[in-house]
This record gives C-alpha cells, structure tokens and sequence, in this order.
C-alpha cells in the first residue's frame, strides 16, 4: 500500500478502519461506490486514515468506537474532495469519476454512507453527538466553498482575508471533524473536546497552505496555469499591488524565483511553522501517552515534504524513540 499503513507508528490504527469498511453492509449494494473507495484509500496517508482513532484514543476512547468514526469521516473526506474538484472544475477522471455527474453521485453516495457507519455506534447519546457534530463541520466546509466559488474581483487586501477564512472554514472544519470528533466518540469533557477540535483546525490549514503553495516550491519549466493563490497574494501585498495582476512569468521555476526574491517563500515557510505551533500549543491539555506524541509528530509529516522546512520539524528519530 502507497499509505505506509503497516508503518508501525500507525498500523493499529489503520487496519481497524480498513476492515470497517470492507465489512460495511450497504458496500455490496452500490459496488462502484464502494470499489472507488477501497481504491482510493490506498493512497490515503496512512496518519489520515488513523487521525480519528488516534484522537479517540487520546481523549480516552477505544481502537473500536475510532475506527467507526474514521470510516465515516474516510468517506465523507473523499466526498468532499470528489464535490471540491467538481465545482472547481479541476475532476480528474478515473474508472470511477466518468464525468462530473457520475463523480458528484458517487460522492452523494460516501456521505450517506458515512452516516450509515456512524448508526454502528451503541451508545445512542453519543451517536447523536457525533451525527450533530459532522453536520455543523460539514455545513461550515460547505459555507466556506461558497463563499470562495461566489468571491467576486475585489482588492488584494480583501481577497487575502478571504482566503484565511475560507479555508479554516473548508480545511479546517474537515480536519476539525476527524480530531474532535474523536473526542466526541470517546465521550470526553470539553476541555479535550476543543483542544483536539482546534488540533485539527489548524492541521486541515497546514494541508491546504502546503497544497496552494506548491507552485512557489516548484522549480520545473511547466507552464504556470495561473489562478488566485496564497504565493499570488502574497506577492502582490509584498511588491504593493492592489488589485489581482499576474505577473509575466513563463515557467513554475521562474515564479519559484520570483517569489524567493521577495521574501515570499520565507513569509510562507513562516506560516507553515507558525499553524503547526498552533496544533502543538492545543495539545497541552491532553494527558501524555502515545497517542499524544504522534499527534504532535503528525504536523511534521506534511512540513517534511518541502526540503526548506527540514530544519524546522520534529526530528523523527526522537520521536520514534520516545514511542518505542
């Protein structure tokens, strides 16, 4: 599997959630849907897949009641992307997604789906928690793409404020979802609930800042296929620019330079280290074990696929050794 899930750090969290959905009732009714899923949850990295369950255990919950909430919100994560690209227009087709009408059916299909896993849980108070809370994350995910898809041409100064709101909304909400909600499933107080809920608030604007920054990592001769980014932004606040221009630059590689220059790959690597402190400080709360430490090893996960940020993440071999 591409996801590493027999990586020791998380293959008991992991396995658990495979085997739930494989075994879900409703996956030999709808065989696309649940082929697409199965397919796709190979290259899922493995931390994202045991998130919840991880959460949950740290909250004082059981391996069983997180890998049921890890399979809801695996589904609900994949339908949410699936309906992102559609309406983004950016669908990449595959032998499940044909066109963005099948795409938007399948990805209707993983969220009752989702729901149908959660009706597993046998606490009937925390089933409804857990129901209700998935919801209000999922609508503000929602809220946030539309106001993103309604944004109308407005000055750079307002577009940048935008972007921070709507992607703690959209990323946010999502990875909110999967942290918090282990809490929630685990029945624990408030204190761990919101430490956790704002863990993964802050891990979903990592993701999203490490996905919209790519470019200005890039040093390839691909042609740029420009569109309203955080480099963008960035840059124009930096060179004084009011409104959205793009610069006149023929190459991802020419960019990349670009923004070196004005000092805008340092402000986001800044950023980048800035969210993950935030996800760490809302750890304290939480009592030590070991799922505490991989939750706090989880943020330098993603900052260690950009080399620049290399000298700012957890080493993993202390981490590693404090687990073993």
């Amino acid at each position: 599997m591409n996801n590493k899930a027999f990586d020791p750090l998380f293959s008991d969290y992991v396995l658990p959630v495979i085997e739930k959905l494989q075994s879900d009732e409703l996956s030999s009714t709808f065989s696309d849907c649940n082929r697409y899923l199965i397919s796709h949850i190979q290259s899922m990295p493995a931390w994202q897949i045991a998130l919840p369950v991880i959460a949950c255990k740290a909250a004082g919950g059981s391996i069983v009641d997180g890998a049921i909430l890890a399979s809801a919100w695996v589904s609900l994560n994949f339908a949410s992307e699936i309906l992102d690209n559609v309406e983004d227009k950016e669908l990449t087709a595959d032998q499940f997604l044909t066109s963005p009408e099948v795409a938007s059916n399948i990805a209707t299909s993983l969220i009752f789906s989702s729901f149908h896993t959660l009706a597993s849980i046998q606490d009937a108070n925390i089933a409804n928690k857990i129901c209700r809370f998935l919801s209000s994350c999922g609508f503000d995910a929602t809220f946030g793409q539309h106001r993103d898809l309604m944004q109308g041409r407005l000055p750079v100064e307002l577009v940048l404020n935008n972007y921070w709101e709507n992607i703690i909304l959209k990323s946010g909400s999502v990875f909110r979802a999967a942290a918090q909600g282990g809490a929630v499933v685990a029945g624990a107080n408030e204190t761990f609930s919101e430490a956790l809920g704002d863990y993964g608030t802050a891990l979903g604007v990592i993701l999203q800042l490490f996905d919209d920054c790519r470019d200005a990592f890039n040093h390839s001769q691909e042609v740029i296929n420009w569109e309203i980014s955080l480099p963008l932004l960035l840059y124009l606040m930096t060179v004084g620019e009011e409104n959205i221009v793009f610069p006149k630059i023929n190459s991802r590689a020419e960019w990349s330079d670009l923004l070196q220059k004005a000092g805008v790959i340092r402000t986001i690597s800044e950023l980048l280290l800035q969210w993950k402190s935030r996800a760490l400080e809302s750890l304290r709360s939480l009592p030590q074990s070991r799922e505490k430490l991989i939750l706090e090893r989880i943020p330098s996960l993603v900052l260690e696929r950009i080399p620049s940020m290399a000298d700012g993440v957890i080493d993993e071999h202390n981490i590693r050794s404090e687990l073993s």
